[in-house]
C-alpha cells in the first residue's frame, strides 16, 4: 500500500495523456446570435432521479421466472417501499440499434493490465473454447474491447458474427503487463474505473440492458482504512461515480479472474454459497439489505454484485462461466420508480427486491445518492480518452459536414439540441455548454495530435419554438498536420457527462449541406 503522499487527482492525466501532447482548452463560446444554425429545446437538468432496475428472476432451480407482472415486484430503497411507475416484461424492451431486437448487447473485455501474463493466456483460451460452441450468428450482439498498459481500444465492434471475434482475437497480439510487476497499484485502479466511466459513456445511447464481462483478475483491492483522507476521499469519489455512470447506462458486470491462486484482488468481504461454485452472488433468496460493498474494501469482486451481476474466481471452466454470464443477462424484467425518501445527504442507498416465496430476484445492490462532480481534470480524461479509442459514443447523437483547405478542415458539428442540457440565463435565455475533443490520427489510427476546445450555444427564449426542431451546430476549425488522414470529433455535455463522437477521414469530409432536421 502506498503512503498517503499519494494524490489520486494527479495520477490520471499521465496515464491518459501522452507524454508529447499538450492538451489546450479554449473557453471561447459560440456566437450567441440567433440563427438556423443555432437550434434548441430547453429540456432542464432535474434534481430528481429516475432509478431504473433491470432484474433476472429464476426460481430455487435457477430456470428464468416468466410471465411475472408488476404487481409481483416489491422495491425497497433504505428499507423504504417505493412506487413502481413502469414495468417492462422480458418481450417488452426496446430494441437495440445493432440487431433491431430486444436482445442486450454484450461486452467482452480483455483485461490485460491486470492479469498475469499465463493468465490471460488461459482466459483468451477459454474465451476461444465458448466463441467456438456458438452458432455463427450470435443470439446477443457483442463486441471486444482490451484494456492494458497503454489504452484501451475495440477489436471487434459490435456484430453477431461468431468468426468475427474468433479472428479479432486470433489478429491480437497481448502486450506484457509492466505495470502489473513494476507499476503504482493507484494507476491501475485509476485506469480501470476510468475504463468502466467511459463504457458507460460509450453506451448511453443504447436503450435497455447491457452485459459486461471482464475477462482478467480486475482493478487491484485496496483496504481503505488508515489511508490519508484526501487519498481516500478521491478513491471513494470515483467508486462512486463509476457505480452511478454503470446505473445511469445499465450495465450490469460479471468479472470472471482466471487466476488459479489467492490474488491480490480478492476481497476480505467475498463470500461463496458453495465451496465448489465459487462464486460471489448479491441477492439470495429473503437476503437483508446490503450496507455499502465499498465502506472498506474496493475490488472489482464486490462490483460484479454491486450492478446486478456476479463475480468469479478460482474456476477452471472459464467457457462454461462466459456461456452462464450470457444467459444471465439474456432474459430480465426492468422496473422503475423515483425515490420517495429524497436526501441532499451523500450516502450509498440500498435496493432490496422482494417477490413471492420460492423466487429469486438479482439486480444492482444500490447507488449512491449524490453524482459527485467530475473535476477538470476528470472531464479532459473523459474527452480525451473518447477521442483516442475507437468506440462508439451514443450518448449524444452527432453529425459532421466540412470541408479540408490549405492544411486546415473546416467543420460544422450537428448535435441533437433535444440530447443536451440547457441552463437557465438570468436574462430567460438557454445555454448549453459542450467540451469538444479533436483527435488527429494517421492512416494506421496512431495518435498525432490532439486538442479539446470549450465551447457553447445561447438561445434567446423568443426563439425556442421556431428552432425547436434545428439542431445545434458548432463550427470547428482542425489543423491538418502531415500525416493526418483521420480526425475524430468527441462532443461532452458539459452537465450529464453524456458524449457522442463521428469520425471521418480527412479526404472525404461530407460537404456542407441543408441543415438536417432533428427528428422527435
Amino acid at each position: 500500500m502506498h503512503n498517503g503522499s499519494i494524490h489520486w487527482r494527479n495520477l490520471l492525466l499521465p496515464l491518459f495523456l501522452l507524454a508529447a501532447m499538450v492538451v489546450a482548452t479554449a473557453k471561447k463560446p459560440a456566437d450567441s446570435s440567433v440563427s438556423p444554425t443555432a437550434g434548441s429545446i430547453a429540456t432542464f437538468k432535474s434534481t430528481s432521479r429516475l432509478v431504473q432496475l433491470d432484474i433476472v428472476v429464476t426460481d430455487l432451480s435457477g430456470q428464468f421466472a416468466s410471465r411475472l407482472t408488476k404487481d409481483d415486484f416489491n422495491v425497497f430503497e433504505d428499507g423504504k417501499p417505493q412506487r413502481i411507475i413502469s414495468f417492462e416484461g422480458p418481450d417488452e424492451h426496446p430494441r437495440n440499434p445493432y440487431s433491431n431486437d430486444q436482445a442486450p448487447v454484450t461486452i467482452l473485455i480483455l483485461d490485460e493490465l491486470n492479469t498475469a501474463f499465463p493468465d490471460m493466456a488461459t482466459a483468451r483460451n477459454q474465451l476461444v473454447r465458448y466463441l467456438r460452441t456458438q452458432p455463427e450468428h450470435l443470439g446477443q450482439p457483442t463486441t471486444l474491447i482490451v484494456i492494458d498498459d497503454f489504452e484501451f481500444k475495440v477489436l471487434q465492434s459490435y456484430t453477431r458474427d461468431r468468426d468475427a471475434l474468433l479472428l479479432a482475437l486470433k489478429n491480437h497480439l497481448p502486450r506484457y503487463p509492466a505495470q502489473l510487476k513494476n507499476g503504482i497499484v493507484t494507476d491501475r485502479l485509476a485506469s480501470s474505473l476510468v475504463a468502466l466511466q467511459q463504457i458507460a459513456a460509450s453506451t448511453m445511447g443504447i436503450p435497455a440492458r447491457k452485459n459486461v464481462i471482464w475477462l482478467g483478475a480486475g482493478y487491484p483491492a485496496m483496504n481503505l482504512v488508515g489511508l490519508q483522507q484526501d487519498l481516500k476521499t478521491s478513491i471513494e469519489d470515483q467508486i462512486s461515480r463509476t457505480i452511478n455512470k454503470l446505473l445511469e447506462a445499465r450495465i450490469t458486470v460479471y468479472s470472471v479472474d482466471p487466476t488459479m491462486m489467492d490474488s491480490l484482488v480478492k476481497s476480505s468481504a467475498i463470500e461463496t454459497e458453495d465451496e465448489n461454485l465459487a462464486v460471489y452472488p448479491n441477492q439470495t433468496l429473503n437476503h437483508e439489505l446490503i450496507p455499502n460493498p465499498f465502506d472498506a474494501d474496493v475490488s472489482l469482486a464486490a462490483l460484479g454484485p454491486a450492478t446486478g451481476g456476479r463475480s468469479y474466481y478460482w474456476r477452471n471452466d472459464l467457457d462454461k462461466i462466459i456461456q452462464s454470464s450470457v444467459d444471465d443477462g439474456a432474459k430480465y424484467y426492468t422496473v422503475a420508480y423515483v425515490p420517495s425518501n429524497r436526501t441532499d445527504i451523500p450516502k450509498y442507498r440500498a435496493i432490496r427486491v422482494k417477490l413471492r416465496r420460492g423466487l429469486i430476484a438479482r439486480t444492482r445492490d444500490g447507488y449512491y445518492s449524490i453524482d459527485v462532480p467530475p473535476t477538470s481534470d476528470m472531464v479532459s480524461v473523459d474527452v480525451s480518452q473518447a477521442a483516442k479509442n475507437t468506440m462508439s459514443y451514443t450518448g449524444l447523437p452527432v453529425t459532421l459536414t466540412g470541408r479540408a483547405a490549405q492544411g486546415n478542415a473546416y467543420c460544422t458539428l450537428y448535435i441533437d439540441a433535444h440530447a443536451l442540457s440547457w441552463q437557465p440565463m438570468p436574462n430567460g435565455d438557454s445555454r448549453a455548454t459542450v467540451r469538444i475533443g479533436i483527435a488527429r490520427l494517421s492512416g494506421k489510427n496512431k495518435l498525432l495530435a490532439y486538442d479539446v476546445k470549450e465551447m457553447a450555444s445561447i438561445t434567446p427564449a423568443r426563439y425556442f419554438r421556431a428552432l425547436m426542431d434545428t439542431p445545434v451546430a458548432l463550427r470547428v476549425q482542425a489543423r491538418l498536420p502531415h500525416g493526418v488522414q483521420r480526425l475524430r470529433f468527441v462532443v461532452r455535455d458539459e452537465s450529464t457527462g453524456h458524449m457522442g463522437a463521428v469520425d471521418v477521414d480527412t479526404q472525404n469530409i461530407p460537404a456542407d449541406a441543408p441543415i438536417p432536421r432533428t427528428s422527435n
